[in-house]
Order: structure tokens, then C-alpha cells, then sequence
């Protein structure tokens, strides 16, 4: 009878185990946290986008809200009114401009009457509107040429005359010299805001001074 031989387990070769080549636990961790840092950005999205869509809602709400306060209070308002109001703004403003455009000549007249030597005279008067503003022409007589020198010094020293000039001088039959005055006048001069308010503004008295006294004292001297 021939002998059985049975084979042997052991084995006859090194086993090269395929986790000793890998680093041990290293590919789970980096699962795990690729899959964490996933879920997170996944719920941020979430959250952006629920809080997007809250925000919309409440801008919408807030509009309609608004709308309906706004009706209220237009409803609320006297229509008549309204439009009352709106007619006396648009006078208040034609009126205003009216008057910033509107000129006085009494200042003008006033300051002629006191830089006007005694020597000298105006027998002409006449102004016009130009583009360069009020234009004013004057023809008059001196008493000789000293006397006409010395009302051009005292117009071109003038802050109210712009580019004041003295022409067709000539000697009358009495001697004395006619010449012919344009300048152009300084708005500030004859304008009616402005005399508007020197005439409203109170002067103030010198000590001891009455307004009575002033009154009495402040004619002035007529030629």
C-alpha cells in the first residue's frame, strides 16, 4: 500500500502583504476630510443662498410696505391745496426774479447830484440796456476846462462807472465848454435789492444824538 503524502501550509516563499507598502490609515483620513470640508462648503451655499432669497423677500415687503404708507399720506393731503401751494411757489419765484432784474434810478440820481461840482451842469440824460448792462449818456457844460477836468477826475475815480468817457467838447457862445459823457453804470448802483435794503437798515445814531435832531439836521441844502 502506498503512502499518503499531505502537503504543507507553510509557505515557501516571503508574502509580501499589500498594506505593508501603504502607509497605514492614510487614505481614510484624507477621505474624511475632503468629505468634511465638501459638507461644509455644501451648507455655506445653502445658507447663502436661504439668506439671498430672505433678503429679496424683505425688499420686496419693504417696497409694498413704503407704496402703501405713501398712498396714505397722498390721500391724506388736500389735492386743492397742493396745488395752491405749487401756484404761490412759482409766483414767489417769478417775483424774485423780477426783482433781482429790476433797476432803481434814484441812486444813480443821488450820486450825480453829489459828485456834481457847482461849476458843472447835465442838461441831457438818457440810458439804454446793452449787453455790457445799464449804459448811460449825458450832455452837459462846465465852466471852463479846469471845471470839466475836475468832474472826469472825479467820474473816472468813481467805482460806479466803468469806462466813463468825455467827448465832443466844444465853447459855446457864454465861453463855457460843452462835451457829451457815456459810461457804463455798475449794477450794484441801481439795483433795487440792494436799495431795498440801505433803506431798511437803521443807521446808528451818534452818541448823545437824538432822532429828532437828525431828522432836523439832515435836510439836505438845495441848489
Amino acid at each position: 500500500m502506498e503512502p499518503k503524502f499531505q502537503s504543507s501550509f507553510i509557505p515557501k516563499g516571503p508574502i509580501v502583504s499589500a498594506a505593508a507598502s501603504t502607509p497605514a490609515g492614510r487614505k481614510p483620513k484624507e477621505k474624511s476630510f475632503l468629505s468634511f470640508l465638501a459638507l461644509v462648503i455644501f451648507i455655506i451655499s445653502v445658507l447663502l443662498a436661504l439668506g439671498m432669497f430672505g433678503y429679496k423677500f424683505y425688499l420686496e415687503y419693504r417696497i409694498e410696505t413704503l407704496g402703501q404708507e405713501l398712498e396714505r399720506t397722498r390721500a391724506a393731503l388736500e389735492p386743492e391745496t397742493i396745488r395752491e401751494l405749487i401756484r404761490l411757489d412759482d409766483r414767489l419765484i417769478s417775483t424774485k426774479d423780477l426783482i433781482s432784474k429790476h433797476r432803481v434810478l434814484t441812486p444813480l440820481f443821488e450820486f450825480l447830484e453829489t459828485s456834481t461840482p457847482v461849476t458843472v451842469r447835465f442838461n441831457n440824460f438818457q440810458y439804454s440796456m446793452t449787453e455790457q448792462g445799464l449804459e448811460l449818456s449825458m450832455r452837459g457844460e462846465a465852466r471852463g476846462y479846469a471845471a470839466l477836468a475836475l468832474q472826469a477826475d472825479i467820474f473816472n475815480r468813481s467805482q460806479y462807472f466803468v469806462n466813463p468817457i468825455f467827448s465832443n467838447l466844444n465853447l459855446n457862445d457864454r465861453g463855457d465848454v460843452n462835451f457829451a459823457f457815456r459810461a457804463i453804470v455798475d449794477p450794484n448802483l441801481v439795483s433795487y435789492e440792494r436799495e431795498v435794503e440801505r433803506t431798511n437798515v437803521p443807521r446808528a445814531l451818534p452818541a448823545g444824538t437824538s432822532a429828532a435832531t437828525t431828522t432836523a439836521t439832515s435836510t439836505p441844502n438845495l441848489r
